[in-house]
């Protein structure tokens, strides 16, 4: 797993479920609340300048998660996709990645495809028993919860790099989105 790691590129991650921990407030406006963990939001920081695009594939659009991959920066943000593995393999195009070189992270049976088709499949600790039987890695986080951290730094590590120089090395001194 490590030298398939070692390949990485590109992360794309699904957002309810991964990236948050699924659960959807509404306000009394109907507008979606969400949280999400500062510690996955340095993760993308970190993987920013590392140069590994990073971005979401999400089969659903709320401008709380358009806030949030707004102000990190994000590489890629698609909303509303049906068929997963087909945004995947555009943008890893649009980017000039080829799939072995992209990590997919997931958690429910929307993700099956493109989980299929990354070069390396991912899923949070608390992701439906099928998707979790089906992919290369189970974080031992849940989503929302460090998970994407927890495979950034895996990502990370198998590239020798080590996330406290990366942070504080001279040229990114400056503070980064959280």
């Amino acid at each position: 797993m490590r030298e398939r790691l070692q390949k990485i590129k590109l992360i794309a991650l699904d957002v309810d479920g991964t990236f948050t921990d699924g659960t959807l407030y509404y306000d009394g406006d109907g507008k979606v609340i969400k949280g999400f963990s500062s510690h996955d939001g340095l993760g993308l920081e970190l993987l920013r300048r590392a140069g590994i695009h990073r971005g979401f594939i999400t089969g659903r659009h709320d401008y709380a998660t358009e806030a949030r991959a707004s102000y990190l920066g994000a590489d890629f943000y698609l909303v509303n996709v049906g068929d997963k593995s087909v945004a995947l393999t555009e943008t890893a195009e649009k980017f000039g990645v080829m799939l072995d070189e992209c990590l997919y992270m997931g958690d429910d049976l929307n993700d099956l495809t493109v989980l299929a088709a990354a070069g390396v499949s991912v899923a949070v600790a608390n992701a439906s028993e099928y998707v979790k039987s089906r992919v290369d890695i189970v974080t031992t986080a849940s989503g929302g919860h460090g998970a994407v951290r927890e495979i950034i730094e895996a990502v990370l590590a198998a590239k020798g790099i080590d996330p406290a120089d990366l942070w504080l090395s001279e040229k990114n001194r400056r503070v980064g989105p959280q």
